[in-house]
């Protein structure tokens, strides 16, 4: 089934979450510029400066959610007045009937797009925020290194995740197409478990064993629970796509 082509749901989306985005950036900007009073740590903002640029990040991602939510229903509302059995030969009636004044992907498509960019856009902006928290934690204990002589396994803590932070992402994003395309709401499930346990592993344990000038690198329970996901985990998807669906 299609959607007339005066719509443009997916496309005028994006253009208002961009917007939503840009906005976001300079109230952040100018909070900075006004309220900055040279507290920070080596030129980062103050943490009155910070907490309100992260509640900017915050509102604007719940926002980004909301308007796509709000299209995701719409597109709902709109292909939702045939049945889904009759979906098929109504858009073949269509095509035959209206031709050019049609989209050109099928409603349900449409559908599948706007749930992936929401995925996109609303996953960057949670992990642009999360990078953006820990390098400020790393500034600050660098900077109490100098201090007062903190070891550099609490730095080498502070750091690790990164190189697992944007390979987790993806996985995440591969769980969530695959999801939309298979129209499998657990794998979305899963998807949010296998973050809150990253998540867990990034913020909260301390490294487990780090010999950061020796022969072997420390090992952490960030790398642990990251290459237990890519590993076991992808291992127990695949297997459960093979016996879930015929052929895949």
């Amino acid at each position: 089934m299609y959607l007339s082509s005066k719509k443009h749901i997916l496309s005028n989306t994006l253009i208002l979450a961009t917007v939503i985005q840009f906005v976001s950036v300079i109230l952040q900007f100018v909070i900075a510029s006004i309220l900055q009073d040279g507290s920070g740590i080596n030129g980062m903002p103050s943490d009155s400066v910070w907490s309100l640029q992260h509640t900017v990040t915050a509102f604007s991602t719940i926002l980004i959610l909301v308007v796509f939510v709000f299209a995701i229903k719409k597109v709902k509302g709109y292909i939702g007045v045939v049945d889904k059995e009759d979906r098929a030969m109504m858009g073949r009636l269509q095509e035959d009937s209206f031709g050019e004044d049609l989209s050109a992907l099928p409603g349900e498509m449409i559908q599948k797009l706007l749930f992936v960019w929401e995925v996109i856009l609303v996953g960057v902006g949670f992990m642009q925020t999360l990078v953006l928290v820990m390098y400020r934690k790393l500034i600050v204990d660098l900077t109490a290194i100098d201090e007062s002589g903190m070891s550099m396994t609490k730095v080498y803590g502070s750091i690790d995740g990164f190189k697992n932070l944007t390979m987790v992402f993806t996985l995440l994003l591969g769980i969530v197409i695959t999801s939309v395309v298979l129209e499998n709401r657990q794998f979305t499930v899963l998807s949010i478990v296998i973050a809150v346990l990253f998540l867990v592993a990034f913020c909260i344990f301390d490294v487990k064993k780090a010999d950061l000038f020796g022969v072997r690198p420390g090992t952490d329970w960030n790398s642990v629970v990251f290459y237990l996901i890519s590993t076991v985990g992808m291992i127990i998807f695949s297997l459960y796509l093979r016996i879930r669906y015929r052929g895949v």
